[in-house]
């Protein structure tokens, strides 16, 4: 069953401890990034994680193979090993997810927490960065429950300052 990472902009509070918990999992390297709309005097933050598109650019785009589909899950992830860095799926990317780390100059893709296995995590589980939310910004649903929450219908954002009770 394919499951995605949906953003609820009315609770995202740009705390950035989704980043946190992926640079953590990820041993430094960060692999979901952070933009900030800003408009008048209002603020709104983006944390961007790959979408995991059903026809992948990055995917098409390195030469090498490196980046690979699992179709029974539907994740698109990449073996850090094999990659060499030419950044061909960071120039694929439509959504610009993709970015090179400062370390060891690869391309950083999210696997969904894909392999997991410590503290007892399993592919069934929910990646870090949606746990570590504290606002519940983050969802990981599937397409069956995206529906029923009707993501995306709603075109005006409550106020920074508005709380969940």
């Amino acid at each position: 069953m394919e499951r995605r990472i949906i953003l609820d902009l009315d609770y995202c509070i740009g705390c950035r401890s989704c980043a946190a918990a992926c640079q953590v999992r990820f041993f430094g390297e960060k692999r979901i990034l952070h933009s900030e709309v800003s408009s008048s005097g209002k603020s709104a933050y983006l944390p961007s994680p790959c979408r995991h598109c059903e026809d992948a650019l990055c995917l098409r785009a390195c030469p090498f193979g490196v980046i690979r589909r699992d179709e029974v899950k539907g994740i698109t992830f990449q073996s850090s090993f094999e990659c060499i860095g030419c950044s061909s799926c960071i120039l694929a990317c439509p959504f610009g997810v993709l970015e090179k780390g400062l370390s060891r100059h690869i391309a950083q893709k999210c696997d969904l927490c894909k392999g997991d296995t410590r503290s007892g995590a399993t592919s069934t589980e929910v990646p870090r960065c949606v746990l570590s939310c504290p606002s519940g910004a983050l969802l990981f649903l599937s397409e069956e429950e995206i529906k029923k929450e009707k993501v995306g219908v709603r075109f005006i954002s409550r106020s920074p300052y508005w709380r969940r009770v």
